[in-house]
């Protein structure tokens, strides 16, 4: 019995993938907000160079329920305590009744609060706006999203060849085949994406809507689609990668059955990322048409990189 060369999800089968996911949601999504985000507003400047009233004209402090809230410094405080405020360590504001804010503090209230109305209709009515069937054809009018997903498939097929040329020489993997695989791959994409960003708009329009009852401010508002798209750049890595996983799964069982390989031992990563699941099947022998068990809780049943997120692979056995 021999064992073939360990074939795992390499990070070039995938980076590339990844960057055109994240780059396809930031034209389609993030971009439209950002413009609503880089549309002019006024700006009102005090010439007396009051640190509380600039303050507030930037919205990093307001004034509501007889109390200013937000970011204070020593200048800040300083303005708010010479007008008769009084500081609150437990909600760490500044209470001061409505007759004593000097009416250009009102003002300049009242601007900042159009400003950020209008920053939320506007985060509000892109999201509305937005025509989830359109990111299907932000990729599939690409052809280099093809190219990369058969660029991937030949790496795969070259290191595989190399793995098992010293017992033999399969076929090779003809141009149909790789469209057939490269077709499959970008679909499976296409669909993972349309539903994660349909499912993700939803949830960021509740925020910001929810985001009014909070007494969120601009940068309030600004810092949440800033953190989304953190939460979407992860997503496109998870998506990339976990699908080139299953790819990759399939598409060694099948080129192993090829050459007559139907067994393999079962590898995991080796680090404390491994969930316990997969840890008493590592250097075990399984055939690839009757995988293990892989998640005791649900009973399924996955070969390596099939299952969420793993990262184990397959050996092959030569019998």
């Amino acid at each position: 019995m021999k064992q073939l060369p360990p074939l795992g999800v390499r990070d070039g089968y995938w980076k590339g993938i990844e960057r055109e996911i994240d780059k396809a949601l930031r034209e389609w999504l993030y971009a439209p907000l950002l413009r609503v985000m880089e549309e002019p507003h006024p700006e009102y400047r005090n010439a007396a160079g009051s640190a509380l009233l600039a303050a507030v004209q930037d919205g990093a402090v307001w004034y509501e329920e007889g109390h200013f809230r937000g970011h204070f410094n020593a200048r800040i405080s300083a303005d708010i305590r010479a007008l008769g405020g009084i500081y609150h360590t437990r909600s760490k504001s500044w209470s001061l009744p409505p007759e004593d804010v000097p009416a250009d503090i009102r003002v300049a209230q009242a601007r900042a609060d159009a400003r950020y109305d209008a920053l939320r209709r506007g985060f509000i009515k892109t999201l509305d706006n937005l025509n989830i069937d359109s990111i299907d054809a932000l990729q599939k009018i690409r052809a280099k999203y093809k190219a990369k997903y058969k660029g991937a498939i030949e790496w795969m097929d070259g290191d595989f060849q190399k793995a098992v040329k010293a017992i033999v020489i399969p076929p090779q993997l003809t141009s149909a085949q790789r469209d057939e695989l490269a077709d499959e791959w970008g679909q499976n994409l296409d669909l993972y994406i349309k539903n994660w960003a349909a499912e993700n708009i939803i949830k960021l329009r509740q925020q910001v809507q929810g985001a009014a009852f909070d007494g969120a401010r601009p940068e309030s508002l600004i810092s949440l689609i800033q953190q989304n798209y953190g939460v979407s750049k992860r997503k496109a890595e998870f998506l990339a990668r976990q699908e080139t996983s299953l790819l990759l799964s399939k598409f060694h069982e099948t080129r192993y059955a090829q050459i007559g390989v139907k067994r393999y031992k079962w590898s995991t990563s080796h680090d404390e990322r491994v969930r316990s699941d997969h840890q008493h099947l590592n250097g075990n022998i399984y055939n690839f048409d009757s995988p293990p068990v892989t998640c005791l809780r649900t009973g399924a049943r996955n070969n390596p990189g099939e299952d969420f997120g793993c990262r184990c692979v397959a050996i092959g056995i030569v019998e």
